[in-house]
This record gives structure tokens, C-alpha cells and sequence, in this order.
């Protein structure tokens, strides 16, 4: 590997995972100094072998179409009842007759939608690697794997289930030198964007650098960002190589489900390729689902952030437990801020800081909620420059139409009455008095009839949650200047982003509008540059700062 500097990010990238995939094995063993084929291997290890049935495989893939590549994982599995693997063309294999590669797999290994019991289950659980592949008939395949298992192996109900992993890692550490590591994370969504320089001519292409490949940024034994890469470009000083993160990925996948609920669609798209981990989004407060779409009509992306609508609530990919070569997938996770609506810490009792929440775990510290008098925040942020506030719209008044009484029709003894409709007036008089009145429309009339109390009531709700002044702008940070809760330095190049941050900073007012409180704020992007070794960090501007975004969460789908 050529020489790298101490402490940097290594970057890999594999071959993308392919569809998941089932065998019924007919034949296997070992291979040995006098096989033929892939008999003879490094320090006398020899290699297993099964023969696999493709007969339904071949007829939507061709003949001559490998079943398994190279560098592939996967897994013994076996019949329940004990009386034969599936599929072998006693079940349909594919999804769609226009989709071949996507095969009803989970519909034997997990159970299909309408309740069946799965078919089959594990019988090892430790992962094999294809090292190579035969053909031997039109229908039938050889595939030599490595730690061989052919004495546990029973032909009459074992079969071969593929894991959907990234294969064929390597390192571009290996190819040439790795400069100019940038990459970054935002929210919603996680892993959003890398960028480096791939060190070797513009006449040099390997297949490390190819699009669509799995890239993964590790540091230590970490695996620090995912994404996939696009078309690198050529330059005199060598290949750019740029990422999507893993948090793009719902942009490429439509929110096609069976049920209308915050989970399906999600499901469905992993069952589809989407390379992410679902725990289980259920039903946590602020949810907003609305009216039923069409299957597939919105992005998975799109779909996570109209169930955000609702208010209070983020979604956000992080790595998961655990670690490898490649890493596992992210998880997903939709959680509620950890601050109020006007970005103040959550005070204890309040209800999105209840203990033993599974939406709130990745964020908070459970063991202080009953003694302290605020969530203290994951990060300190040491800042050195005045910084000054972000001033949105200076919104303090709302003018409300609204529907006094609806539309009546004729009937043979009375005449037909149009709706009525009032105009009222809801405001901040101390604000008015401070900064001059500044007027927003609101029209309500599509909630039906109410009264000019209740109309009154919606614009001061409105008013109330509305932020005028925030502080929005990046902060430039070096190693030493981000600590831990006990003042630690952590390390920059891990992934900070979602994480709360209180900056300490000596910057006094003088007259105006003073707030004493500390600058406390969440992580919305957070970009790492490996050459200056610095990150900027910029708040996650609240949705309160927008009047129409507030009205969106706390009345979704209600007003235009």
C-alpha cells in the first residue's frame, strides 16, 4: 500500500450486493490436489463445493448466466418440514415476469404478506465466500466456495441462500495515493457527499473507480461514511472520485407498499436493494401519514419526510453495531428532536425526554433525566469569533379567513345559501411595538366552519412557534475546539452530524434583544476535510424559522 498519512481515512469499495437468491443443492464435497478444477489453493487449504439447481434461474437469466460471482457471500439453509428446498419450480421464483433479477426469496425465508409461515430456515449461520463457479449442465452449476462444510451437507433439503453484501472490496490505498478526502452529512438524511483524489494517470482505470460501486470511508475499525459512487473524472493530477451517501439512497427507490403505514414502503425497497436496515419506525408521536398515495408515486425520501411533517420528528441513517469488511448496512431511524420547537434543550418531564424511548437512544443520556434540569448536550463546541444571529421574517402579525357557516342547498321550500366567510386578526403586540407590524395571510377556510375565537386561536398558535432570530451560520472547527461532555477532543473525522452541540463563546450584547441563555443547537450538516484536518459544523435551521413550515407541523395537510 503506498505511504498514507497517520490517523487518515482509508476508503474501500466493493461490487454492489446482489439480489438475494435460493439453490436446492443436488451434490458437494471437497477439492483436493487431484481435482481438476480449483483443486489446489494457498498453504494446501483446500475448497468446498455444491452443485446447485438453476433450472429456474436459467430460464429468466439464460443458459449460460453464472448464478453466483465471485467474492459473493452465503448461507446453508434447510428445509422445515424436511422434505425437499424451494424453490426448484414448485414456487414461482421471480417478483414480476419483467423483472427477473428480483426473486420471492423472503417469501420462503421470512414468510409471505398474507401470513404464511417461512418454508425454510438457517442451518449455518457463518458465511461462505464463492472462489469460483462451473457450469456443468444447462441447468446445473458447481460453486467452489471456501471453509469447506460437505459433512453437514444433506441433499434431500438443504439449499444455498445468497446474502445481499457488497464483495470484491479494495482498497484505493492500494491503487495510488488518496488526497483531498472531503465528505459530509446532513439532515434529514445522513452520509450525504464525498469527494477525493485518486492519485494515479488519467489514462489508469480500474475497476475500484467504476460508478455504482459501494464506497465506505473508515476510521480505526470503523466504518465512519457510505455512499455509492458516480462517474469519477480524469484529471492531470489524477482521478476525482465522488459519492452519494447512504442517506441519498431512498431518492432512487419509490415508496411502492402493500400497506399504508410508516414501515412498508420502507420494507419494500429494501426487499427491492435498498441497502439500509429498518428496526421498526411504528407509530411514535407526531407522525403524520395523511391520505393514502399511489404505490410508487412519491420517493422513499420524499415519503420519510412527509411522515416527518407532523412536527418534532427527524429521520436519520447511523452505522450500525458492529463492524466488517465491508460494514454492515446503516440503520434507519426517525426520532423527535432533542430540543423544543424554538431550539431550546428538552426539560425533564417534558414528553419527548420520557425514559426508555427506542426513538430517543441514539441522542440522549437516560441515567440524568430525573435530577437534571436540562439535557446537557452531546457536544461542546469551543468558538473563539463573535458570531451574530440569522433574522427570519419579521412576521408578528396574521390576518385569518375563515368559514363562518357552510353552504346550504335548495330544497323545495327553502333557497339555497351561500358559505359565509370572516376575516380576523391575530397578533404579537410587543413585537408590533418593537419592530413595526409585519402581516402574514393565512386562509383557513378549508377546515370548515369555526368561530372567530377558534380562528384567533389557530393564528396565535401560529405566532407563538414562529422564531424570528436564530443562529444559523457554519462554524469552522479545529482538533481541540469540539469536546465531549467531559471535555475531551473528539475526533473530527467520525460522524457528528444529529448530535447537539452548546457553544462556548464570550460574545456580549449591548441593548436590543439580549438573551442570556447558552447558543445550544442540532447538528444539521457537518463536513469533514481530511488536508486541513478542520469541520464545519451548521445548525439545523428549525423548521420554526419558516411560517409556512410551522403551520405545516402544527396543522398538517389542514391549510393552503
Amino acid at each position: 500500500m503506498p505511504f498514507e498519512k497517520r490517523d487518515a481515512t482509508q476508503i474501500a469499495t466493493f461490487a454492489p450486493p446482489l439480489p438475494q437468491r435460493a439453490f436446492w443443492i443436488s451434490d458437494y464435497g471437497s477439492t483436493d490436489e487431484l481435482t481438476g478444477f480449483a483443486g489446489s489453493a494457498v498453504d494446501g487449504v483446500r475448497y468446498g463445493y455444491v452443485t446447485i439447481n438453476t433450472n429456474q434461474f436459467s430460464t429468466g437469466n439464460g443458459k449460460s448466466t453464472p448464478p453466483m460471482q465471485t467474492g459473493e457471500a452465503f448461507q446453508i439453509w434447510t428445509s422445515k418440514a424436511g422434505n425437499g428446498f424451494l424453490p426448484t419450480g414448485a414456487v414461482a421464483m421471480y417478483s414480476s415476469d419483467g423483472a427477473v433479477d428480483l426473486f420471492k426469496v423472503r417469501d420462503i425465508t421470512n414468510g409471505v404478506a398474507g401470513g404464511a409461515a417461512s418454508t425454510i430456515q438457517v442451518k449455518f449461520a457463518k458465511l461462505m465466500y464463492v472462489v469460483g463457479t462451473r457450469q456443468n449442465a444447462a441447468n446445473s452449476w458447481t460453486v467452489y466456495y471456501s471453509e469447506p462444510v460437505d459433512n453437514l451437507i444433506d441433499t434431500r433439503q438443504d439449499g444455498v441462500v445468497t446474502i445481499p453484501l457488497p464483495y470484491n472490496g479494495k482498497w484505493l490505498g492500494q491503487v495510488g495515493h488518496v488526497a483531498g478526502v472531503n465528505y459530509g452529512f446532513s439532515l434529514p438524511g445522513g452520509p450525504d457527499q464525498l469527494t477525493c483524489t485518486l492519485q494515479v494517470p488519467p489514462d489508469y482505470r480500474t475497476d475500484a473507480m467504476n460508478p455504482g460501486r459501494v464506497l465506505q470511508a473508515f476510521r480505526g475499525g470503523s466504518c465512519v461514511w457510505e455512499g455509492t459512487t458516480t462517474e469519477p473524472q480524469a484529471a492531470a493530477t489524477g482521478w476525482t472520485i465522488t459519492a452519494n451517501g447512504v442517506g441519498t439512497y431512498g431518492t432512487n427507490f419509490g415508496s411502492y407498499y402493500d400497506k399504508w403505514n410508516a414501515d412498508d414502503p420502507v420494507n419494500k425497497a429494501i426487499g427491492r436493494g435498498l441497502r439500509w436496515k429498518n428496526p421498526g419506525i411504528g407509530s411514535p408521536s407526531g407522525i403524520y401519514l395523511g391520505a393514502a398515495l399511489d404505490p410508487g408515486s412519491m420517493t422513499v425520501t420524499d415519503f420519510l419526510n412527509l411522515i416527518c411533517t407532523g412536527g418534532g420528528l427527524t429521520w436519520n441513517l447511523v452505522p450500525s453495531a458492529g463492524i466488517g469488511f465491508p460494514a454492515p448496512a446503516w440503520m434507519l431511524q426517525v426520532v423527535p428532536f432533542p430540543t423544543d420547537i424554538s431550539g431550546n434543550p428538552l426539560i425533564t418531564g417534558s414528553t419527548p425526554a420520557k425514559a426508555n424511548s427506542k426513538w430517543l437512544s441514539y441522542w440522549r443520556r437516560s441515567d440524568i433525566l430525573a435530577t437534571a434540569p436540562r439535557i446537557p448536550p452531546d457536544l461542546y463546541l469551543i468558538n473563539t469569533s463573535p458570531i451574530s444571529r440569522t433574522i427570519s421574517n419579521d412576521y408578528n402579525t396574521v390576518i385569518l379567513r375563515y368559514q363562518i357557516s357552510a353552504d346550504i342547498a335548495a330544497t323545495s321550500k327553502k333557497k339555497a345559501q351561500a358559505a359565509r366567510y370572516g376575516t380576523t386578526v391575530a397578533d404579537i403586540p410587543s413585537s408590533v411595538a418593537a419592530h413595526g407590524r409585519l402581516e402574514y395571510y393565512l386562509d383557513i377556510t378549508n377546515a370548515g366552519t369555526m368561530t372567530e375565537a377558534a380562528a384567533v386561536k389557530i393564528g396565535k398558535a401560529v405566532l407563538q412557534k414562529y422564531i424570528r432570530a436564530s443562529f444559523g451560520s457554519s462554524f469552522t472547527v479545529q482538533p481541540g475546539q469540539l469536546v465531549n461532555n467531559g471535555g475531551v477532543p473528539v475526533d473530527l473525522g467520525c460522524n457528528w452530524g444529529g448530535r447537539m452541540v452548546t457553544v462556548q463563546v464570550n460574545n456580549d450584547a449591548f441593548g436590543g434583544e439580549v438573551n442570556a441563555g447558552p447558543i445550544t443547537f442540532f447538528i444539521g450538516e457537518y463536513v469533514y476535510d481530511e488536508d486541513t484536518q478542520t469541520a464545519t459544523i451548521t445548525p439545523y435551521q428549525a423548521a420554526a424559522t419558516d411560517l409556512n413550515s410551522v403551520i405545516a407541523e402544527l396543522y398538517p395537510g389542514r391549510f393552503a
